[in-house]
């Protein structure tokens, strides 16, 4: 008979823990509260990915948190079922199912705050990368939001011209035979990875980014694609309108092109740039 208190208890902590949370904010909007900050701030790198991941630790709280609210439920009816009470047995099926499915969803957040977080660390690393370009008369922008839903990871302005540098961070994996598992090749139409594994659509993506960039800014722009990634060696096997580099060799070869922009020009595609990226609010 006290089996069911004593399980329904274990609920109580968590849904106080929930009504104080609700309560908290409700009361911090009440009072007014803001931010010190007015202005608004550049994007800095990996922005998109970092409110995703916001996004996703929200729900797998909240899904945990049903799981473990639902598995308490399941554990309750089944110790208070007797054996013939059909309706009690239904109710064990139904918190049963709704911790499986709370379960299930939570381990696919989980799955996708791992997939973001390397993504974050791998646009963050190659915007380390990039900073020396700056004592070189080079504008930095990060997390360039297009006009739909797409960003560009990171678009250097400089003198040799504007380049659209999209990221693909990718852990390593065994090799094959007589692969060097640090070693991707670029055959002009593929990235083989020594896994096996071959990635097309980060070519088509960073040229698709290079070219809506270019409209943005306007038709006497180029936009140059680069698709770096970090951590690893890159062997060309072919020539391209597209640059595949280790992260840490983009501003070597950045650095390395002819002039082609004057101060005016990189002042006025700063310019766009810096008002389309200034909208980090707090």
């Amino acid at each position: 008979m006290w089996q069911p208190i004593l399980l329904s208890a274990g609920c109580i902590p968590a849904l106080i823990l929930l009504a104080a949370v609700f309560i908290e904010r409700w009361r911090r909007k009440r009072r007014g509260e803001r931010q010190p900050l007015s202005e608004k701030l550049l994007r800095p790198p990996g922005y998109s990915l970092q409110r995703k991941l916001e996004d996703l630790d929200d729900a797998f709280i909240a899904w945990f948190m049903g799981t473990f609210l639902f598995s308490l439920g399941a554990i309750g009816a089944f110790a208070a079922m007797p054996a013939d009470a059909i309706g009690r047995f239904m109710f064990f099926v139904v918190f049963a199912l709704g911790a499986a499915v709370a379960a299930i969803m939570a381990w696919r957040k989980a799955n996708q705050m791992r997939d973001y977080r390397r993504g974050l660390l791998g646009e963050q690393a190659v915007a380390e990368q990039l900073q020396p370009l700056v004592a070189n008369g080079y504008r930095i922008f990060h997390d360039v939001p297009g006009d739909g839903q797409w960003n560009i990871d990171h678009v250097v302005v400089g003198p040799a011209g504007v380049f659209a540098i999209e990221t693909k961070y990718r852990t390593k994996k065994p090799g094959r035979a007589g692969e060097r598992d640090y070693e991707v090749v670029f055959d002009g139409s593929t990235i083989q990875y020594p896994s096996g594994y071959r990635d097309a659509k980060a070519l088509k993506q960073a040229r698709n980014n290079a070219r809506d960039l270019a409209k943005i800014l306007g038709k006497a722009v180029t936009v140059r694609p680069i698709l770096a990634l970090p951590g690893w060696l890159v062997t060309l096997k072919a020539k391209s309108d597209l640059k595949v580099l280790s992260g840490k060799y983009v501003p070597d070869f950045i650095s390395s092109e002819p002039a082609q922009l004057s101060d005016k020009a990189i002042q006025q595609i700063s310019y766009q740039l810096e008002q389309r990226c200034r909208d980090v609010e707090f």
